[in-house]
């Protein structure tokens, strides 16, 4: 018993340490780094060229974004906002779409039916963002009327919206088509 809980132990540390991924850095000179990365918690990233090296820190005034296993993440800047947002790149055009992925634990109410704890509202969600024209734009999870002006410019997806060919939950799709069709 004390050698399962001991490998037991031994194999959740590797689990915890096993954050750094294969990834592309694109530092602000232009030039790009090869090797590992590791989102850190509280803003910023980890580098490190190979297992062996030293990490090497590095925020938004280094970093334009980084490529990490298959999703572009980059850097998004707001005019009205003091430092950038580090999002999810999933289109990059006229209107850039990006994403944020948010996670909500829920609630739990203790002593609940049963004299157990009932959990409630979990969850996660994408809140996406439009960038045009360098002014980026919180979209939430989906259009709302108020966002159907931001495709004014383009009356056959506005009328694909209308029509309902288009659900407003398509945020992907919408802005593909703009970006495709539109002028």
């Amino acid at each position: 018993m004390k050698k399962a809980l001991t490998l037991l132990l031994i194999f959740s540390f590797f689990i915890a340490n096993a954050q750094y991924n294969n990834g592309t850095l694109f530092l602000k000179d232009s030039t790009s780094l090869r090797g590992l990365i590791k989102i850190k918690t509280f803003g910023g990233i980890k580098f490190k060229s190979d297992n062996d090296s030293e990490s090497i820190d590095y925020d938004y005034n280094k970093v334009d974004g980084f490529d990490l296993n298959g999703k572009s993440y980059r850097y998004v800047k707001n005019t009205n906002e003091i430092t950038p947002r580090l999002l999810n790149e999933n289109i990059k055009g006229k209107i850039s779409l990006y994403s944020n992925e948010v996670y909500n634990p829920g609630h739990t109410i203790p002593n609940g039916f049963a004299g157990g704890g009932m959990s409630f509202g979990g969850g996660s969600s994408t809140i996406y963002f439009i960038k045009i024209n360098d002014e980026l734009t919180r979209i939430g999870a989906k259009l709302k009327n108020k966002h159907l002006e931001l495709f004014s410019s383009c009356p056959s997806l506005t009328q694909k919206i209308e029509n309902k060919e288009f659900k407003k939950r398509e945020v992907y799709e919408i802005v593909s088509y703009f970006n495709d069709n539109c002028d």
